[in-house]
């Protein structure tokens, strides 16, 4: 069994010496400094994510209400003149029959179909609509990632559907062309309003995704 004053590092109960301590206190320092240094480059996010940004709370909103307008102007003008659009889809219906059978539509639906599509795209125009704006002001007040990514994938859906409505419900000699700018206008700022909730400073304030990685799914004893 060793002395206590045995110089030799071997020896379990040996008491350590000054230069030993000396470095094991530098050692304590330096890992200190170090966290210090990693903690002030990469803070920690606050338990309270303050007030929503700007581009989320307030441009994503203003973009969002022009789009709703223009959606409620094509809404008003289409029912208003309901009987005059089926009436000329119906007649491109019956157009498309006569110049390519093959790829037209049956001539026994020509009048359901005239009727039914005029009225039911006008209405989705409300329902996006009404489905858009909980999202956008949810993922703002809830401080909600998910929400503004199922908004942001709502307007993507909404916008490709606009080149369809237009040539359906508006593309018309006797439908005024104003519509159709008014319906592109809408289009326009619907994707500006879903770009300013994707901007930096949203990100940053969202809190962070929580995905699965595919690389834990095969992990032994993953659930």
């Amino acid at each position: 069994m060793g002395s206590p004053l045995s110089p030799d590092p071997d020896q379990p109960d040996r008491i350590p010496t000054q230069a030993e301590l000396d470095a094991e206190d530098m050692a304590e320092i330096a890992r200190t400094s170090k966290d210090r240094d990693l903690s002030s480059l990469y803070p920690r996010r606050p338990d309270e994510p303050g007030p929503a940004p700007v581009a989320l709370a307030v441009h994503a909103r203003i973009a969002w209400y022009g789009a709703a307008a223009m959606g409620l102007i094509t809404v008003v003008y289409g029912f208003i003149n309901l009987g005059l659009i089926s009436d000329l889809l119906r007649q491109r219906l019956v157009e498309g029959i006569a110049q390519d059978p093959k790829n037209a539509s049956p001539a026994d639906q020509v009048n359901s179909l005239s009727s039914f599509f005029p009225p039911f795209m006008l209405v989705m125009i409300v329902v996006f609509l009404a489905l858009e704006y909980p999202m956008l002001v949810g993922a703002a007040n809830h401080h909600s990632r998910h929400v503004r990514n199922f908004f942001v994938a709502t307007i993507v859906v909404n916008v490709l559907c606009v080149p369809i409505g237009i040539d359906l419900l508006l593309r018309y000699p006797e439908v005024s062309s104003v519509m159709v700018v008014v319906a592109w206008v809408q289009a326009g700022l619907l994707v500006i309003s879903a770009l300013c909730t994707l901007r930096r400073p949203v990100n940053r304030w969202l809190p962070e995704s929580t995905r699965m990685k595919p690389s834990k799914m095969f992990r032994p004893g993953a659930q």
